[in-house]
């Protein structure tokens, strides 16, 4: 992107993410949100400032709280060859004082967050979805601030405190919150009856893509200096080797996925719900092989090279 430079540069892994979490026509969109997720958790972990970061989270979270009327005026204002929308004017208020770089974040954001809506709602339904997938983007950055705060107070929390915010920084629950609105005709009500039902495979996958992340990353971003992980949260509170702690880590990450298995071999599900959940457990999945040889997302070394030739490039051997 255009004035981001500092950000990751992971095309190839965030299709390979969107790849393992569906192959269908219908859910494109999540290769496009694999790479916004990354550039947003850079803006965090590598850029903004505290004070700039509170500011930004502040626009976000007032985009998702934006009355439909304003967001149907943004949208009109997309097919306007002239005129300027609320939304717009507000837009260069709130975020005028940030660095060029994090309002062309917040752009780019926005626009892909209306281009998902209106691609999942059409003309009837996009303003409807608009906020709930504004919503989304909204809780994920305060999860991400939350986590810059810490750091910035040199604070390490609770392993408890630690996971009840990182289940909603690991990205589990936005990704899983744009899958739902892509699955199927569904109406508003029985999405968010979808999204009620099967919380708990939310939170657990979840857990799973933070606990897997924090397994692979761990001991580069201790050496870094960077916010602490579930390993080291874990390590201090208990007070064990690093060792022990990875090994706690490991029974979570087992304990999570008995609970994924016993959700979704305990239901029979209409093929929407069949596919908003398979996408889901992907999830999990795509989790464990990008981290199960330590950093596959943000080192790109001979092992995830070798796993996206596999995955992507080589043909399948029948013989």
């Amino acid at each position: 992107m255009e004035h981001v430079d500092f950000t990751r540069n992971r095309l190839v892994e965030s299709f390979l993410c969107a790849l393992g979490l569906s192959q269908e026509t219908r859910l494109s969109s999540l290769e496009e949100l694999e790479c916004f997720i990354l550039v947003i958790d850079d803006v965090y972990d590598l850029y903004g400032s505290l004070e700039e970061l509170e500011c930004f989270t502040s626009a976000i979270t007032r985009l998702s709280t934006m009355p439909p009327n304003l967001f149907l005026s943004s949208l009109l204002s997309l097919f306007s060859l002239t005129g300027k929308s609320d939304a717009s004017r507000w837009d260069s208020e709130q975020i005028q004082q940030l660095p060029e770089c994090m309002k062309v974040c917040f752009r780019a954001l926005d626009d892909v967050i209306h281009e998902i809506a209106y691609d999942i709602g059409k003309d009837e339904d996009w303003h409807r979805v608009l906020p709930h997938l504004a919503k989304a983007w909204a809780d994920f950055c305060k999860a991400l601030l939350t986590e810059a705060k810490w750091d910035n107070m040199g604070y390490t929390p609770s392993l408890e405190e630690y996971l009840s915010n990182a289940w909603t920084s690991s990205s589990g629950p936005l990704i899983m919150s744009h899958a739902s609105f892509s699955v199927g005709h569904m109406n508003l009500e029985d999405v968010a009856d979808l999204l009620e039902r099967n919380k708990d495979l939310i939170y657990n996958v979840s857990m799973i893509i933070r606990l897997c992340n924090d397994l692979g990353t761990s001991t580069a971003e201790r050496d870094r200096g960077d916010a602490p992980s579930s390993v080291v949260c874990y390590r201090r509170e208990a007070n064990v080797p690093e060792d022990v702690a990875r090994k706690h880590i490991k029974e979570l990450i087992n304990q999570a996925w008995k609970s994924i298995n016993a959700h979704c071999f305990g239901n029979v599900e209409t093929p929407f719900v069949r596919t908003f959940i398979d996408v889901t457990v992907n999830a999990a999945r795509v989790a464990h092989m990008l981290y199960q040889l330590g950093d596959g997302f943000g080192v790109q070394d001979g092992d995830i090279r070798r796993q996206i030739l596999s995955a992507v490039i080589h043909p399948v051997a029948l013989n």
